[in-house]
């Protein structure tokens, strides 16, 4: 029997619960994005303006290569005099899934993003996503605390009510959209969880990751993460495919590589109080900008996220041995700066390793397509050290806007966190 039109309409029920969940979306979502967005471009503005003030208040190079000791000191001072103790964001939203508001009371979130600046503003091997994702997570709860108010007086907005794990995945992903340029990318990786998407979390997700990515360009425009300069796109062929095998067992081994120096690190660290270890991991940083310093005029290799350090890769102007050293002084560095007592991310730091490790693998297999490995190589890392498949490929897409990657990265990328994972 052929359905009329009108039996295809919803039910009465159905168009409740679709009105309920548009009301939401509208109301609560699309703030939540835009509040985070807006947010995220200005500390990122404001940080683009610290970052050169700091490095000229220290004046000559060589006193700037004390920066990320200076850093990590005060952010270890900063943590025990404030009673905040030591960080770890990946745990605080691992906790968040079961208990938010355990993880993001007001006044110790405000102390934990100062701890970020310190750690990021002074050059330590951190990521800007990692304080990005906490800080909308911690937004979401506040707006969430907002909602639960008003909601005690007004029976009104009783209705706009969402659970609060969701607000937290959605101000996560307004951030992380917002840092990336990418707003997919920002929305699957906030809900993302153990390789899992998150039913409830994945449209609300999408919603505030957009809007927040709209209204960070409002702030910061809209220029790409990874601009791909050069005679491009990318070509799609067999051998590049074979080759992305091989690049991908390279990088599971150097993320594997990462992970365990970061544990023994850690281990031996803490047996000492946090400012102690931020000096002894402080002192390790200077040692490590030295190269920097002497070889290659100050780039900063071991300093900051690493995008700088992709952007001069994907060029394919660096000697083989040059990445290598790359690869070994920023796996050092990113280890170093977490065991100390650091806090920030470490997906651009993987990117930047990764990176490096597929810029010799460009130079050596030599197929005339610069900078293509060098960017596989950067999101097979990426994905072995965060235990993820899905976003590395996205991200990749994203932020370059060359589809030719997804194939290969694919390959890559899971070779690589099937090593990493068996690995560690």
């Amino acid at each position: 029997m052929i359905p009329l039109p009108w039996d295809l309409l919803p039910g009465r029920n159905q168009r409740l619960r679709l009105l309920a969940h548009t009301r939401q979306i509208l109301a609560v979502m699309l703030p939540l994005g835009a509040l985070v967005g807006f947010l995220v471009g200005l500390a990122l503005k404001g940080l683009d303006a610290l970052e050169p003030r700091i490095a000229n208040t220290a004046g000559h190079a060589w006193p700037a290569l004390a920066l990320p000791a200076v850093g990590l000191l005060l952010n270890a001072f900063w943590l025990r005099g404030t009673g905040i103790g030591e960080v770890s964001l990946f745990n605080d939203l691992d906790l968040a899934r079961r208990d938010p508001y355990q993880v993001f009371p007001f006044h110790r979130s405000i102390g934990k993003v100062v701890g970020c600046v310190l750690t990021i503003g002074f050059g330590g091997s951190a990521g800007v996503e990692g304080p990005g994702k906490w800080f909308g997570a911690a937004v979401g709860l506040q707006c969430h605390r907002v909602l639960r108010f008003l909601s005690s007086r007004a029976g009104v907005v009783r209705r706009l009510a969402r659970p609060p794990i969701v607000m937290v995945r959605g101000g996560a992903a307004a951030a992380l959209a917002a840092v990336f340029r990418a707003p997919l990318s920002g929305a699957l990786m906030a809900a993302e969880h153990d390789g899992r998407l998150a039913a409830g979390s994945t449209l609300p997700c999408l919603v505030s990751a957009a809007t927040g990515y709209f209204f960070f360009t409002r702030v910061m425009g809209t220029r790409p993460l990874l601009p791909i300069p050069g005679a491009y796109p990318f070509a799609l062929r067999g051998r590049e495919i074979l080759w992305a095998l091989v690049l991908g067992l390279m990088c599971g081994f150097a993320a594997t590589l990462y992970l365990w120096l970061r544990e023994q690190l850690g281990r031996i660290l803490a047996r000492h109080p946090l400012p102690l270890r931020a000096l002894v991991a402080g002192i390790g940083l200077t040692l490590l900008a030295l190269p920097s310093h002497l070889l290659w005029h100050g780039f900063p290799v071991t300093q900051g996220g690493g995008l700088d350090m992709v952007r001069h890769l994907v060029q394919g102007e660096t000697l083989p041995a040059e990445a290598v050293a790359f690869l070994a002084l920023k796996l050092a560095a990113t280890a170093l700066t977490f065991a100390g007592g650091g806090i920030g991310g470490l997906w651009l730091p993987s990117l930047a390793m990764g990176a490096a490790v597929g810029a010799a693998f460009d130079a050596w297999v030599g197929l005339g397509q610069t900078g293509y490995f060098t960017l596989l190589g950067a999101a097979s890392v990426a994905g072995a050290t965060h235990g993820t498949l899905l976003v590395p490929v996205v991200f990749l897409a994203e932020t370059t806007g060359q589809t030719m990657l997804v194939v290969p990265a694919l390959l890559g990328t899971t070779v690589s966190y099937l090593v990493a994972r068996e690995g560690s």
